[in-house]
């Protein structure tokens, strides 16, 4: 080649751009996130280019055409990496750790002996007639005994099964008294060695204790870790017969308890209650409001209650209660509430019910007004909007709730997402809602929805108002309190979904799910089901109930929305779509048509028109 040709292709070769690598991006789970105890689990994120072959741990992963991508993996339980790849020899890897590794259990042997408690983490309290349960781990194929400090010594545990070094021992209670536990292996007649130490104390009571609710909003549930069963504001009183795990338990009734979180109640002094229950109920009186009717009931201790919707009305449960009602006086203005009954079921627990037309109940309050002892109960009526168009809506207030807020989640403090980018979230912080392969954020996604059914609904006439409109910080726990502070009738919670680690995002057809806790508010939910049903293009995963928290709100009805799945490449793309969000938007607005049956817009009317002037021949 001479030397005027080699410069020629030197020059042509500088000339060609170079190929363009390819990208790997890994959204979800984030860098060193621990999940479960699982043995499959999906990762998500997107590359560039979108055609690009992407393999994850050697298997074949599909990219959607935005480049969004998810996969469903086997992992191993310790440290696991996610190792990608890309057909141009682009690489990324993703670490997590699986599951929690358990102390081993040393193997028989001449050494070390070893033994250890596997229960009685935190303090315990119980009463004669409960068992006291306990678990121990440590070297296999030895006798280990338990004892209570001043209550019982050295109680034979059994080891389950043989040889797995995993021993287990209960105790009947019976004698009051406090202490600490304690468990030896046995050797011998009367010797033992390798004492264990219990991290919590065990008291068992000698009669049942008298606390308070130190707080607003407290949540009585049926178990430590169960479901809500009523929810008290502050100075209730109740009786306690025991307590486990940061939790005491309740006693209501015969053959009925609950359990409230130990931080939420304090000692409320003197006996449970000397007379065998907490108040009597006095006179009964009803008042007409703008609302619907308020009933006051009479007592001289906040008791606890429970308040059930049925279909004449509401039942309200008074536990510790002793009726003595002579009077019930009513309004003669008020037609809401047409009768008011009452019943003594058990010795300490006395139902009354406010009767109403049928399923004509909207909603209800039950309260301790000022701080006093006399039970305040609000019972709403239904809202009356004109149903007239062009503004069938006008006198309805509807609540939208954007779900979530942009804030990350770091125990007791909240971080401004801006502040962090999510691959880089502060130790010890959880995102406020869910994230897309692309990178799409939930919450902004809720408030892109959300400003679109807005509009729709104020142009129909309805008063709109949001619990967040943009970056506000609101708790969860605070959103229901302000949808009644801002006179809602409506209150509707907009979400996306997304699913639990470890679950197979291909299992089931993925797609809408509206959500309702109360009778009172199954109509709502059931009219935006059937709108989504017809308007939505996305799978139905049904009308559920739903035990959460906004769903609870008892003073209006109402309903969450899944309305697809952040998770999904394909409906990641079609929530960030204009035209999908106010397809969601018509679904919201025309549920609520179909909920108070407005009639159909009427056709416009067709103008004739004018006939053509004739021409005037000159």
């Amino acid at each position: 080649m001479n030397r005027n040709l080699a410069l020629s292709v030197s020059i042509l070769l500088c000339s060609v751009p170079p190929l363009l690598a390819g990208r790997i991006s890994f959204v979800y789970p984030p860098e060193g996130a621990s999940l479960p105890a699982v043995q499959k689990t999906f990762v998500f994120g997107n590359v560039s280019p979108s055609t690009a072959a992407l393999t994850i741990n050697g298997q074949k992963t599909d990219v959607y055409k935005d480049g969004g991508f998810i996969a469903y993996l086997p992992v191993q339980s310790g440290t696991f990496t996610f190792r990608a790849a890309l057909g141009d020899g682009t690489t990324a890897q993703r670490s997590i750790r699986v599951g929690q590794e358990e102390e081993p259990v040393p193997a028989p042997s001449t050494g070390t002996l070893s033994l250890r408690f596997t229960s009685n983490f935190s303090d315990e309290a119980l009463s004669p007639g409960d068992y006291l349960k306990v678990t121990a781990a440590g070297t296999p194929g030895r006798k280990v005994l338990f004892s209570l400090e001043g209550v019982f010594e050295d109680r034979e545990m059994e080891e389950v099964p043989p040889g797995s070094g995993k021993y287990y021992g209960s105790y009947l209670a019976s004698k009051a008294g406090e202490g600490e536990l304690t468990a030896s292996f046995k050797t011998g007649l009367f010797g033992k060695n390798v004492e264990a130490r219990s991290k919590g104390k065990v008291r068992i009571l000698s009669r049942p204790e008298l606390i308070e609710t130190s707080t607003d909003t407290v949540v009585l549930k049926d178990a430590p870790d169960g479901g809500y069963m009523m929810f008290l504001p502050e100075g209730v009183k109740l009786v306690s017969d025991g307590a486990s795990g940061g939790y005491r338990r309740v006693y209501l009734a015969p053959g009925q308890t609950a359990w409230v979180e130990a931080s939420k109640v304090e000692p409320a002094g003197g006996l449970p209650f000397p007379f065998g229950y907490g108040s009597e109920t006095g006179s009964i009186k009803l008042s007409k409001t703008v609302f619907g009717t308020s009933a006051s009931i009479g007592l001289y201790s906040k008791l606890p209650y429970s308040a059930e919707v049925t279909p004449w009305g509401l039942r309200l449960t008074l536990y510790y209660a002793h009726l003595h009602t002579n009077y019930v006086m009513y309004d003669s203005s008020d037609t809401f509430v047409k009768n008011v009954t009452f019943r003594q079921v058990s010795a300490d627990r006395a139902e009354i019910d406010f009767e109403t037309a049928p399923d004509a109940l909207w909603g209800y309050d039950v309260s301790y007004p000022q701080g006093g002892t006399s039970l305040q109960v609000d019972l709403r009526s239904a809202p009356k909007p004109s149903l007239a168009w062009p503004k069938p809506f006008s006198g309805l207030t509807v609540v939208l709730d954007p779900g979530h807020s942009v804030y990350y989640k770091c125990g007791e403090r909240r971080v401004p997402m801006k502040d962090y980018p999510f691959s880089a979230m502060p130790p010890g912080c959880s995102l406020d809602g869910a994230v897309g392969p692309m990178g799409t954020f939930e919450v902004n996604v809720n408030l892109a929805i959300a400003q679109r059914v807005r509009d729709r609904l104020e142009a129909l006439g309805a008063a709109v108002k949001m619990t967040r409109s943009g970056d506000e910080d609101v708790e969860l726990q605070d959103r229901p309190k302000i949808a009644k502070a801002l006179g809602g009738d409506i209150f509707i919670s907009l979400h996306n979904n997304a699913i639990p680690d470890g679950e197979d995002p291909f299992g089931s057809p993925r797609g809408f799910t509206v959500y309702y806790y109360h009778r009172q508010s199954l109509a709502l939910a059931e009219a935006l089901h059937s709108a989504y049903l017809r308007e939505v293009p996305l799978p139905d995963e049904g009308l559920r109930y739903g035990d959460y928290l906004v769903a609870r709100l008892t003073w209006m009805p109402a309903a969450l929305i899944e309305s697809a799945y952040m998770i999904l490449p394909e409906q990641e793309e079609l929530l960030n779509d204009p035209q999908f969000q106010d397809k969601l938007a018509g679904a919201v607005s025309d549920g609520l048509l179909g909920l108070f049956k407005v009639p159909a817009r009427p056709a416009a009317k067709k103008v004739p028109a004018r006939p053509a002037a004739k021409k005037v021949k000159k």
